[in-house]
């Protein structure tokens, strides 16, 4: 340790905190420059004019079997998260129940762009699925999910069968 005189810690004391006033009050410009706030450009305000005008866009009008395309690929997808979901011992009734209503209401719309005996293999396998929803319903304990897989499973195979849209272009309704 450096023994010091009263003078000299006083005049060390004094200098450290001139320092520090002096930056205290001073500061760095460059850091006090990036916080001042500056008026826009004016002339950029007078040169900008909003529109308002909307452009309207024309509708994209889709043929029925391109539509009857998106109903088959999200069948399609939403079987795989069935399976995926009647397979996990931790999925809810609830997401079960919600990918079997999806199924459901997408082969609804397809029966509605089918006529003739495609239509009513469409419609069975809705009423199928509405069958599988019934599984559902009854307590944990009763439930039978060998059922529940096999009823979608047979589902899914007659739609990948018979309602393939390459094998139902003929039985679409007309627009």
């Amino acid at each position: 340790m450096v023994n010091r005189s009263g003078s000299t810690n006083r005049f060390i004391t004094g200098a450290v905190l001139f320092v520090f006033c002096s930056t205290l009050f001073t500061g760095c410009s460059t850091f006090r420059r990036k916080f001042i706030r500056h008026d826009k450009n004016k002339e950029a305000k007078e040169d900008f004019l909003p529109v308002l005008e909307p452009v309207e866009y024309k509708r994209e009008e889709l043929s029925p079997l391109d539509v009857y395309k998106s109903h088959y690929g999200m069948v399609k997808a939403y079987f795989g998260d069935v399976y995926a979901a009647l397979g996990n011992v931790n999925s809810g009734e609830q997401r079960e129940r919600y990918l079997i209503i999806q199924i459901m209401a997408h082969v609804q719309g397809m029966a509605a762009l089918l006529n003739g005996t495609r239509k009513d293999t469409a419609q069975a396998a809705a009423d199928s699925l509405q069958e599988a929803t019934k599984e559902l319903d009854k307590p944990a304990g009763l439930r039978r999910y060998d059922i529940l897989k096999g009823t979608v499973h047979k589902v899914e195979t007659d739609i990948r069968r018979s309602l393939k849209p390459d094998m139902v272009k003929e039985f679409l309704v007309a627009p």
